[in-house]
């Protein structure tokens, strides 16, 4: 026995001597630590500790449904000519053949959650029944006839299911961008139901800017046909004109131009355009098979920007290619030594493309970013391989043109939303914040700890002397466990920590008090010992245990600072158990062979 006590010794006291060691290049100033030291991680702080950025996005997760529903009207006319034409699933269905059924079938998305079909056909209508629906068309959807239309209406389960996994994708996303940057240590979590926190502690100002402009960067990518054939903006000059006395600010920068031969909006400002566009939607003069894109124009004479300005692009809103379909895509150069985006698509993807270039041949395909066109090039033959490019404009240097692509890169990499993200909060903690955190939280930690240490010295004599040693190893143990899983420290942690002292001395109390009823009963010191170890393991188990309980339910519904509280009080509860149950049990033991504790104990 006395030899596995010995090897028991050792390996504890080796498991201090390396967390000492660990912990060290946190205690002494950075740089001090020598090049051959094998341990250089450092304990992180916080936000509230080291200053730095708080941001906090909301993701519209009704856009992501609403597209769905923009799909579900497409797919709908594609199954009303297959069952009109009785075609076979295999069997291609011709453009005009759709748009015969679009002539006598009139569909719309009046909520973002249904799709409204009207047509006098009643051989077509004959089509839509809820076997259908549920079978071949879309069973997410359910069927109600309303005032002679036929209104298609997603179920609540599958919004709640769709809005859970619009939110964890948006959330996964946003983790893998801020963690490619090199940031150091990002807290990204839930909070709410779409609501998403990011907080990066101790990042510098250019830091801050590139984590704004690549969490906000949505850049999804889809390939839409241009609609080349209906003039839309000669339509609308007049509602124009009611927009320009809506809002006289925006509409003045606002007029439609003739670019080749049909009638574009164009404005100097991209924010001024949407707005119209949004004034259309509201007035029901855009239809819902169709979307305006954006695109940015700069008139440069002799090498030098005279002009720039934003124009409309009328386009389909179909989508049957998009960046869902991107197998990978990498930053690649031209002969002229130009950086441009290279796109390969999936297996599928391949065969979509090829599918979309061979039926549209001889029109445009818009390659879009959101509702930005970065180009529309001529479809002059059947496209296939799965290979597609992005050339990037504008009037940019080498250096700034490669460092867009490969943010580019990096966005379509790691996956675009799902669903537009919207920033609701953006927060700069300071560091002279952070600084005064950091000498309060530690003033408080070391009068706490002074105080406990003199209590258990001057009222337990040598078995409090016993209880400080375990105590300074529980400290030196949390902080190691702390480093060691790259946890970052806050305010409300330190807080934790002090907790755990007392906690951590409140067992060694119920221990000691155990061992003097013993004593008090006449037991010599090793059975008294024993006894007051065994009677008190239960009392402390149950007591910690339901400690972590509580430590476990903030750590899993919190956020933040308390986050950061939940986990130095589950971490020290741990270090608590284990330095008061079987180190100061181990020390006493070894007292008692090595016949430093004989009859009795100092208690």
């Amino acid at each position: 026995m006395e030899k596995k006590r010995i090897w028991r010794s050792l390996v504890v006291f080796l498991l201090f001597l390396f967390s000492v060691l660990y912990v060290l290049p946190t205690v002494l100033p950075e740089g001090a630590v020598p090049k051959w030291y094998p341990f250089t991680k450092r304990l992180n702080f916080g936000l509230d500790l080291k200053g730095g950025l708080e941001l906090r996005y909301t993701v519209d997760y009704k856009k992501a449904i609403l597209e769905n529903s923009r799909d579900l009207m497409f797919r709908l006319q594609d199954y009303l000519v297959r069952q009109s034409k009785q075609k076979e699933p295999g069997d291609e269905v011709l453009k005009e053949e759709l748009d015969e059924i679009r002539k006598v079938v009139t569909c719309s998305v009046p909520a973002f959650d249904t799709v409204r079909v009207e047509t006098t056909d009643e051989t077509l209508k004959g089509f839509i029944t809820t076997e259908a629906v549920e079978d071949k068309i879309d069973p997410r959807y359910t069927l109600i006839e309303q005032d002679g239309a036929i209104l298609l209406v997603m179920r609540g389960q599958d919004i709640e299911r769709i809005k859970k996994e619009v939110v964890d994708q948006t959330l996964s996303i946003i983790r893998k961008r801020v963690e490619a940057f090199g940031l150091v240590e990002p807290d990204v979590r839930m909070s709410g139901e779409s609501d998403i926190d990011v907080q990066l502690p101790g990042v510098s100002k250019e830091q801050m800017e590139v984590v704004r402009e690549r969490i906000g960067q949505t850049a999804r990518l889809t390939f839409r046909i241009v609609d080349s054939k209906t003039d839309f903006f000669s339509t609308v000059k007049e509602d124009l004109d009611a927009f320009r006395q809506a809002a006289p600010e925006k509409g003045k920068t606002v007029e439609i131009t003739k670019f080749g031969d049909r009638f574009q909006a164009k404005s100097d400002k991209k924010s001024n355009l949407v707005a119209f566009i949004h004034f259309l939607q509201k007035v029901h003069k855009l239809p819902d098979d169709h979307v305006v894109g954006y695109y940015f124009v700069e008139e440069d004479q002799g090498g030098r920007v005279v002009k720039s300005y934003y124009r409309t692009e009328y386009l389909f809103g179909e989508v049957k290619v998009s960046g869902d379909h991107l197998a990978r895509s990498g930053v690649f150069y031209k002969d002229s030594g130009e950086p441009y985006v290279s796109l390969t698509f999936t297996g599928q993807g391949a065969t979509l493309f090829e599918e979309v270039t061979r039926v549209h041949v001889g029109e445009y395909l818009a390659i879009m970013l959101d509702d930005d066109i970065n180009s529309a090039p001529v479809i002059k033959e059947v496209i296939a391989g799965g290979q597609a490019s992005i050339t990037l404009g504008g009037n940019q240097s080498a250096s700034q043109l490669l460092q867009e692509a490969q943010s580019l890169v990096t966005v379509l990499t790691h996956g675009a939303y799902k669903a537009p993200v919207h920033k609701i909060q953006d927060h700069e903690v300071g560091p002279s914040l952070g600084k005064d955190a950091i000498d309060a939280g530690i003033l408080s930690f070391i009068v706490g700890a002074l105080a406990v240490v003199l209590f258990m010295g001057i009222y337990y004599r040598v078995a409090g002397l016993i209880a400080d040693l375990a105590l300074a190893m529980n400290v030196v143990f949390i902080f190691a466990i702390l480093v060691g899983f790259n946890s970052a420290l806050t305010l409300p942690g330190l807080a934790g920590i002090v907790l755990t002292l007392g906690m951590a001395v409140d067992a060694n109390v119920i221990i000691y008090e155990r061992i003097r009823e013993e004593l008090r009963a006449g037991k010599p010191a090793r059975s008294a010992i024993e006894i007051g170890y065994d009677k008190s393991f239960w009392t402390i188990f149950d007591s910690q245990l339901t400690t972590a309980l509580a430590g476990v339910i903030l750590m899993n519904f919190t956020t933040g600072p308390v986050y950061g509280f939940a986990v130095t009080l589950l971490v020290g509860i741990v270090c608590s158990v284990f330095t008061a149950l079987y180190v100061t049990k181990l020390i006493y033991q070894w007292m008692l062979d090595r016949k430093i504790i004989k009859e009795t104990v100092s208690i």
